[in-house]
């Protein structure tokens, strides 16, 4: 199905993931009341924030220390910024290319009012609450503006197209601070938060090349779809809200047990009390931001980003080279990627920013560029040699792919291989080597050799060859590339790659131990190392872990 990208904004969008970080520390400190589990007062020191959705009873750690509340600033002690040296770093759905459109009037908040149509319910004491948190800070809207100019234009055209109140285009800024790469210790992930049973339900895809939750597009279809749903089930948009938080059994067993339908009356989960109340303050700010002195930073409703249909998969590098853009910038415009490709098992889609080419016809030009590349030409590759014992499943699981992939790029019509047969690896081969830590690409030279590379840089020929699946004997190519473990030894100057690697975004969040949990089956979920688990929490590994423990973690959104 094609989906429209709607209208957004990226005029202050050319920010680094660096610049992030800035924003996303004083982020975090604003919205103490919009992630917490406890009301906000006139004090907000209780206001502690954390992921909405079920199951979500931990904070979602993704942003530098900065001036939080009290309550806050043991849970957060380092920066995404200085994480990076603690970690080394299904069917096609293929949609026609649109042209933008632009809308007459450039203010979102003009748009937004007139198709406002709950009742913020101001004369509520829990609504009373957020709001004087809001208006002791005013620093909060400037420091959520350039998200809000990326997101909230697409996501305000979707929700009226639909006829729904526009108040719900404001419900990630509360679940996510509008940060599409917002990860959850229990799983949530994306601008909506979702939890991985319900973004299956919702038909979003998750693969080791796709997280759908993370598609700025297909999560806010999956996430009004699912509002509608609740909203069909309650006929009460307080209630809905309340389900899309806590869940939409623990709401309906709260009305049972109330019987009563207001939800300012019942008793639901602290967490759940604050949440309705936080998106009606932030709404009645929206409506009218004069009554309480605040002013909103502008943001103009008009159609950012270019929606560019891909013929085929590419991977990430050579879009970047055709296209003459960075490799973070792509990662930037298309946070749903994982991995170093697009996948045929996933959208085609490519997002580009609207000034891209001047601004010339970005769509058109941009296709014609990536149809000119030959199909082969348009995913990495490396070719590879079959040892015995190999499988294609785990030749496959290896090297980042899917067996099918690995199939249809070698014109494979089994699963029965030769030793000694060469096959052609796709995508993330090449641009993240399946290695150990320090392993590095070495670019031969006139006169090397097998044995004299391993004698350089201290390892064995036997370990090159079963590295890089190579025969003993192979004569080397100047200029081939070669996968040296700790090739410290080597010169600096012949150690270097050619292909860009995924980039590394990292987020720290904060785990609670469960019952049933140990280092591996951790270790296994968030696909991070024992040995690192340990590292961070200075815990011994021999010891069982106690429900309740508290772990801090590091995670790679993107490759890991």
């Amino acid at each position: 199905m094609l989906l429209s990208l709607g209208y957004i904004n990226i005029k202050f969008l050319s920010y680094t993931f660096t610049d992030q970080l800035v924003f996303r520390g004083a982020i975090l400190a604003s919205i103490a009341f919009i992630g917490g589990c406890a009301a906000v007062g006139d004090t907000p020191t209780t206001a502690i924030p954390s992921t909405v959705n079920e199951l979500k009873n931990a904070t979602v750690q993704n942003v530098e220390r900065a001036s939080l509340p009290p309550a806050m600033t043991n849970d957060i002690e380092a920066s995404a910024d200085n994480t990076p040296q603690l970690v080394e770093a299904e069917g096609a759905n293929k949609t026609a290319a649109r042209e933008p459109e632009i809308i007459s009037d450039p203010s979102l908040w003009t748009v937004m009012r007139p198709l406002m149509t709950l009742d913020h319910q101001t004369d509520e004491k829990r609504v009373g609450q957020q709001l004087r948190w809001l208006q002791t800070h005013p620093e909060y809207w400037e420091r959520l503006a350039p998200r809000m100019q990326r997101y909230l234009p697409y996501i305000l055209h979707e929700v009226s197209a639909r006829n729904l109140p526009a108040e719900l285009a404001l419900l990630p800024v509360i679940e996510s601070a509008l940060d599409p790469y917002a990860f959850s210790p229990y799983g949530a992930s994306g601008l909506w938060q979702f939890m991985r049973p319900t973004a299956k339900q919702y038909g979003l895809q998750m693969n080791r090349h796709y997280d759908g939750r993370r598609d700025v597009i297909a999560s806010t279809q999956a996430a009004l779809d699912f509002l509608e749903d609740l909203h069909r089930r309650f006929d009460d948009w307080s209630l809905a809200l309340a389900a899309y938080n806590a869940g939409g059994g623990t709401v309906s067993k709260a009305v049972r047990k109330g019987k009563t339908r207001d939800f300012f009356a019942l008793r639901l989960p602290r967490e759940t009390k604050a949440y309705v109340p936080r998106l009606l303050a932030i709404s009645a700010i929206v409506a009218d931001p004069e009554a309480f002195g605040i002013e909103l930073p502008a943001i103009e409703n008009i159609d950012p980003l270019r929606e560019v249909a891909l013929p085929s998969p590419y991977d990430v590098s050579v879009v970047a080279n055709v296209l003459a853009i960075e490799v973070s910038e792509i990662y930037e415009f298309n946070p749903a990627l994982r991995g170093s490709q697009w996948s045929s098992e996933n959208p085609l889609r490519l997002i580009l920013p609207s000034d891209w080419n001047d601004g010339n016809e970005p769509v058109r030009e941009a296709e014609r560029r990536l149809t000119a590349i030959a199909p082969d030409e348009r995913v990495a590759w490396q070719e590879i040699r079959v040892l015995s014992g190999d499988t294609i499943s785990e030749i496959a699981d290896t090297y980042g792919v899917t067996s099918q992939t690995l199939k249809t790029f070698n014109h494979l019509d089994s699963d029965l291989l030769r030793i000694g047969q060469t096959l052609r690896v796709p995508g993330p081969s090449v641009i993240n080597p399946p290695s150990k830590a320090g392993t590095t690409l070495y670019v031969v030279r006139q006169g090397d050799s097998l044995w004299e590379i391993a004698q350089r840089a201290g390892v064995s020929v036997s370990a090159l060859v079963k590295l890089n699946r190579i025969g003993p004997r192979d004569v080397l190519r100047v200029g081939q590339k070669v996968l040296v473990p700790g090739a410290n030894a080597l010169p600096s100057t012949v150690m270097a790659s050619t292909v860009e690697p995924v980039p590394v975004k990292m987020r720290k969040i904060q785990y609670r131990v469960r019952r049933g949990d140990s280092l591996s089956r951790i270790a296994q979920r968030f696909r991070i190392r024992v040995s690192d688990i340990v590292s961070w929490n200075n815990v011994d590994p021999q010891r069982y872990l106690q429900p309740g423990q508290g772990l801090t973690l590091f995670i790679d959104v993107i490759g890991g």
